[in-house]
């Protein structure tokens, strides 16, 4: 059975119309996610490059690796959000239009994932650093308020996103640099399931977050 989803949404906001890319797929062999795991290299990258480096309960060196947080779970759904730059061209600011559009996608991919993750009784890794207290009780050194509700990323456990978009999804990544915009942006959500799920299921959840946002 196919277990990759590709489908299309055009989405009316507040201000503007955005046409969504929602790509996905089932994992039933969550092996495969070991060859994504760099932990070194990526914790390097953070270290060197992360303003959230050592601030946040979500973010290395206080992140767990995947396979931690993944025993007990036997199958996984990756799946992106994409939405085309066209639609924030507008925005004299590119970095502005960049945020803006990360925004929206994070908020519907996030939906999404505590979506399936309770429908499934899984645990769903999000896309960028953990949300739901600011300022992160990491800053003042205190312990995480609410670790039944922090979410780690992707990247944070340690697996390459990167690649695993390019080989599972069949997309690249782009990322804003230098002032100039990309032709699309993504976010990108990893949720370990325990319970038998299908595709159509999954396209379900998709469909009815992104009509009610």
């Amino acid at each position: 059975m196919d277990q990759k989803i590709f489908t299309q949404y055009k989405k009316a906001l507040k201000n503007r119309t955005i046409d969504i890319t929602c790509r996905g797929i089932l994992i039933k062999d969550v092996s495969i996610l070991n060859k994504y795991y760099e932990k070194e290299s990526i914790k390097r990258a953070c270290e060197e490059g992360c303003p959230n480096y050592g601030k946040k309960w979500s973010c290395p060196p206080f992140s767990k690796p995947y396979y931690e947080l993944m025993d007990g779970y036997n199958e996984a759904a990756l799946i992106s959000f994409s939405v085309n730059m066209n639609s924030y061209v507008e925005i004299k600011n590119k970095y502005t239009a960049m945020k803006a559009a990360n925004v929206t996608l994070k908020n519907l991919i996030e939906k999404v994932a505590r979506k399936v993750e309770m429908e499934t009784n899984g645990y769903a890794l999000l896309s960028g650093s953990c949300r739901y207290c600011r300022p992160c009780a990491c800053k003042t050194n205190q312990k995480c308020k609410h670790p039944d509700k922090m979410r780690y990323s992707i990247e944070a456990t340690y697996l390459n996103v990167q690649a695993l978009c390019e080989e599972l999804l069949g997309f690249e990544l782009l990322w804003y640099e230098k002032k100039i915009l990309p032709k699309y942006t993504s976010t990108v959500s990893l949720i370990f399931l325990n319970e038998n799920f299908v595709k159509e299921a999954m396209m379900e959840i998709i469909k009815d977050v992104i009509e009610t946002y």
